[in-house]
């Protein structure tokens, strides 16, 4: 066999498991995937292919398992509608003997093989055995909902996951207009009472100024439960489970059954505790290790007093049994704590998932499930809360998780264990980036019928009035870097992204929940294209559109999309406006000192030309020193533009200017333990903020209907 033969073999086996050989850089030129790189991906992704011979049994293996499955692991019915089944025969097989729909409520729909039109056979096979494609044409119509497809055929028996999806997902009640929301990152929020960073208690309160104001969005980063270690990142990003709410979050003035128990209450009234979390609120930064101890410190006190409460313990067991995830969640985590390894480093069975009671602290388990339990509650109440009052809750979840969490413990099949996602070079990150997360497998989650992809989807969206789906590239593929690679040796894992859409399609509408795509940068055109197909809202920030209104470019702000100043990832508005931001980026690395002078000179072309636009709402508008007219402006241009929900970033309204995250540089930025300046009690009381939030609500709902 020739290299160049060889060679073809390794790519379309790598294509036949979702890699793919080559992609498009920023300059539009074909970068092609290093056979180093294929190898080493097909091999985490469970192939074997470091050798020609790996790759020839690799390929046949891939053939028998299709003979031997009649039909595709996963089937699409747009709209409830089952247009058709493709069925795999082998030469033997004359006939399909029984095609059967196990509806998800439980009954079972028996399709009449023999009247269905059959599309004559097609593509032959390899080896002695053919392979033919069938198309079975049904016009069975379903109901929403996941469903089991069940295929027999030559005493061969096939069972699918069967998507019955509305085409476009949730798109609001009918008569539903515009809105516009709040965003803070909850660790950032203070409160007169605060323990040095926010709580669920924190966001139920920036949602009822939201409503009080007219918003109908209260938006946050991730609230997921994140790993917090003397100098590790605190990023919500990489949280160890998207399955269960953070108890970093947990309100500790607010526990239920307290007011029975006098010596739990007084675990809160001590002068020691109240003057550690006075020290921990005056701080300037967010110190997650600290909150936690004390925290944890006085709610271990409290349980230890509540323990015996039997009302505590129903509640704690019905908890448990309505979230599956809780109890295995609470055991992992006491199993680390005891252990102090990484899951990868456990001993057998522990490794594999059996957690043998000799392994874990019992009494550390049952605590890890009251603060589960206590999450959940709290987090709940803000919810219904939220609702009731009339801002939603607009939430974040997250691409990846942390390699040594939960998630990738419990669902390892559906992980690609030896490979990390990021994202290749590009003009601003020369080297590319890698995220640290393993991506998702392209073809175990399938054969799983997606049931971890379902679950941590209906987590966030039993929550969210509004979801965001970062980086909603990742629906079609994902840029995996293999073990000790470098980003520039990565390649991209291709997924199915129909399926994808009918899974949002599904919990959408099952939840009532809005979805928004996070698209900013190089996304492909059918990535946008899929989005609108299915009902997804594009991303709109101002931010990102500075250089082009500098070029000459008027922005043209999408229907249907989610308009910002900017995201948790950029610069401030009012560091934007006065070129604080460029100094920023010198400062940690970003931007060279040479180049200075010319982004100066880039940026106030780029103000005094948005100057120009911000005219047409308001033609008074001189003075572009004066921030607070600025904002308000460019609000109200934003407001009474075609898109459709309009974010704001709580620490634009007072004109901060430092920079929440700076992404890629390390401990040289404190990304993610900022606070915000003023407490939810001097925001409630100033004048400011309440007439930029008046004239925004005016000019997103000039009829001044409350949504």
């Amino acid at each position: 066999m020739t290299k160049r033969t060889e060679a073809a073999r390794l790519r379309a086996l790598a294509r036949l498991h979702g890699i793919q050989t080559s992609y498009s850089d920023l300059q539009g030129r074909r970068v092609l995937t290093p056979a180093l790189t294929l190898r080493a991906l097909l091999t985490a992704l469970g192939v074997p292919a470091e050798s020609e011979a790996d790759c020839k049994e690799s390929w046949d293996v891939a053939l028998q398992r299709q003979r031997y499955k009649p039909v595709d692991d996963v089937v699409v019915a747009w709209d409830g509608l089952l247009t058709h089944v493709d069925v795999t025969l082998t030469g033997s097989d004359a006939t399909i003997s029984e095609l059967l729909v196990t509806l998800e409520v439980g009954a079972t729909l028996a399709v009449d093989v023999r009247n269905c039109r059959v599309e004559p056979p097609g593509g032959a096979g390899t080896g002695t055995c053919e392979l033919r494609r069938v198309r079975l044409h049904t016009a069975l119509r379903l109901p929403a909902g996941y469903h089991r497809l069940v295929c027999s055929s030559g005493g061969r028996s096939s069972s699918s996951l069967l998507l019955a999806a509305p085409m476009r997902c949730y798109d609001g009640e009918a008569g539903e207009g515009r809105l516009w929301g709040l965003f803070a990152p909850l660790y950032a929020l203070r409160s007169d009472t605060d323990c040095g960073a926010g709580s669920y208690s924190e966001l139920q309160e920036l949602s009822r100024y939201t409503a009080h104001k007219g918003g109908g969005l209260a938006g946050t980063l991730p609230l997921l439960p994140c790993r917090y270690e003397t100098g590790g990142e605190p990023s919500p990003y990489l949280p160890l489970t998207r399955l269960l709410w953070s108890e970093f979050y947990i309100d500790i003035d607010r526990i239920p059954f307290l007011s029975d128990c006098p010596e739990a209450m007084d675990v809160l009234n001590t002068e020691e505790l109240a003057q550690s979390r006075a020290a921990l609120r005056q701080a300037p930064l967010v110190d997650y290790v600290a909150i936690q101890h004390l925290k944890r410190t006085v709610l271990r006190a409290v349980y230890q007093r509540l323990s015996s409460c039997g009302e505590l313990q129903s509640s704690i067991d019905g908890f448990l049994a309505s979230r599956r995830h809780a109890a295995r969640y609470a055991a992992f985590c006491a199993t680390h704590n005891r252990l102090q390894v990484p899951w990868q480093q456990w001993p057998f069975p522990a490794r594999d998932g059996d957690l043998a009671e000799g392994l874990i602290d019992v009494e550390d388990r049952r605590f890890g499930e009251f603060e589960q339990w206590l999450a959940h509650e709290q987090m709940a109440a803000c919810v219904e809360r939220s609702r009731a009052q009339g801002a939603g809750l607009y939430l974040d979840l997250p691409v990846g998780v942390h390699p040594e969490g939960y998630d990738t413990w419990r669902f390892r099949d559906s992980f690609v264990s030896r490979a990390a996602t990021g994202a290749p070079p590009d003009s601003v990150f020369t080297t590319g980036q890698k995220w640290g997360s393993p991506p998702l497998h392209p073809v175990t989650i399938r054969e799983h019928h997606y049931d971890y992809v379902r679950e941590y989807l209906e987590h966030h969206m039993r929550a969210a009035r509004m979801l965001r789906i970062d980086h909603v590239i990742g629906l079609h593929h994902i840029f995996c870097i293999p073990e000790g690679a470098e980003p520039s040796m990565g390649a991209y894992l291709r997924y199915r992204p129909e399926e994808w859409y009918a899974i949002l399609s599904i919990e959408s509408h099952r939840h009532k929940t809005l979805l928004v795509g996070e698209d900013l940068g190089l996304v492909p055109r059918e990535v946008r294209r899929s989005m609108a197909r299915h009902g997804l809202s594009r991303m709109f920030v101002l931010y990102y559109e500075m250089d082009g209104i500098a070029a000459g470019r008027v922005p043209e702000i999408p229907d249907n999309c989610l308009a910002s100043l900017n995201t948790h990832d950029m610069p401030s508005f009012a560091a934007m406006w006065q070129g604080l931001d460029i100094s920023q980026h010198i400062r940690v690395g970003i931007v060279k000192p040479e180049l200075a002078p010319s982004a100066r000179v880039i940026r106030r072309r780029a103000v005094e030309a948005l100057l120009g636009i911000l005219k047409s709402v308001c033609p008074d508008l001189v003075d572009a020193q004066d921030l607070d007219v600025v904002l308000r402006c460019t609000l109200g241009w934003l407001g009474v533009s075609r898109a459709r929900y309009v974010m704001v970033n709580l620490e634009d309204l007072w004109h901060e200017t430092a920079q929440q995250n700076i992404p890629g540089v390390g401990a040289v930025h404190p990304s993610w333990r900022q606070r915000v300046a003023c407490t939810l009690e001097e925001i409630w009381r100033s004048p400011r903020i309440g007439r930029t939030l008046e004239m925004l609500q005016h000019a997103v709902n000039p009829t001044g209907m409350r949504r």
